[in-house]
């Protein structure tokens, strides 16, 4: 029995270790400076970004987000922040509006004082302010929303309902993860050279891989027009932990293949964008693990800027009915 208590604190040991969670991070860039060979628009002339930044967000532009917000700028985009309540009035000269791991103020409490995120995650968005997005959206807007793992999932349920997501509060896992100190949990996803439906998100793009950094895994709703993105293969694996620190053996595990880490979607005159992933999006280190670059700036994730950028093209063109 002793054997296998320490056997089980071990595992649990490497998994906190190997598993790169969105408390493990640097704020900002680290002196990274984030460049775009070729803007596509004049300086500040491309699209209105607009970064939800008043729901307790666990990235803001500022700093865990700073990466994303460099780039876009760099693109020619502008970018701002929002933090005030979400109504037609603060998205009435808005192109995107970005939401990236929005939480409850129980949440974000928890993690203030005891450092850790665990569930329950009550909603972090209101009734009044989902319906907001919805109607915006469905009008003309584009929305990237953004989940990473537990309990961010949780937070936007009624949000990600809205578009006919059904988020699931967990962690995924890569086939090839092996458990052990050092492995960062690289989930590398093989793209396609152009989207069915006409959204020809990644034509005529050298992009052989995506690659992201743990995160969650969602599925959608039947009936609803998405395009898989991001689809988590054979051999992957979902934790559903109840404390996101603790994860080990005895967490309840499922098969990954199936379910999605990012789809695109139309919504009536609109469009949005769905990821279970944050750092992907953005550039931070692991301040655990010999400052290993979180992001597009991994060595090991060489395509992914080029990824954001198209995602964030795709958002900023118009779609008509």
């Amino acid at each position: 029995m002793f054997k296998k208590i320490i056997a089980l604190c071990l595992t649990a040991l490497f998994l906190s270790h190997a598993v790169i969670t969105q408390a493990d991070d640097v704020m900002g860039t680290g002196g990274y400076v984030v460049t775009v060979d070729v803007p596509t628009y004049n300086n500040g002339a491309g699209p209105r970004i607009l970064v939800d930044e008043g729901h307790n967000n666990y990235q803001t532009i500022a700093d865990r987000f700073k990466g994303f917000a460099d780039l876009m700028i760099a693109d020619g985009a502008s970018v701002n922040s929002l933090r005030v309540p979400i109504s037609a009035k603060a998205l009435a000269d808005v192109d995107i509006l970005v939401i990236c791991n929005a939480l409850n103020a129980k949440n974000a409490q928890e993690m203030a004082t005891i450092g850790k995120w665990r569930l329950p995650a009550p909603n972090a968005f209101t009734d009044e302010e989902v319906k907001a997005i919805s109607a915006w959206v469905r009008s003309g807007g584009s929305l990237l929303l953004i989940a990473d793992h537990m309990p961010f999932p949780a937070a936007v349920e009624n949000l990600g309902n809205a578009f006919g997501v059904v988020m699931q509060d967990n962690f995924a896992f890569a086939a090839d993860f092996t458990y052990k100190p050092g492995d960062m949990n690289l989930i590398k996803f093989q793209q396609p050279p152009s989207q069915p439906n006409g959204d020809k998100l990644l034509e005529g793009v050298n992009m052989p891989y995506v690659v992201t950094f743990t995160g969650s895994a969602f599925r959608m709703k039947p009936g609803v027009a998405y395009v898989p993105i991001l689809e988590l293969g054979e051999g992957t694996k979902v934790a559903w932990p109840s404390d996101h620190a603790e994860i080990s053996e005895t967490t309840p595990f499922s098969a990954g293949v199936g379910l999605l880490q990012g789809v695109v979607l139309p919504v009536d005159s609109g469009k949005a964008a769905i990821f279970g992933e944050a750092s992907l999006f953005s550039v931070n280190y692991a301040t655990w693990w010999k400052n290993y670059p979180l992001g597009f700036q991994n060595p090991d994730a060489p395509y992914n800027k080029r990824f954001i950028l198209d995602v964030m093209h795709w958002l900023a063109q118009p779609r008509y009915k």
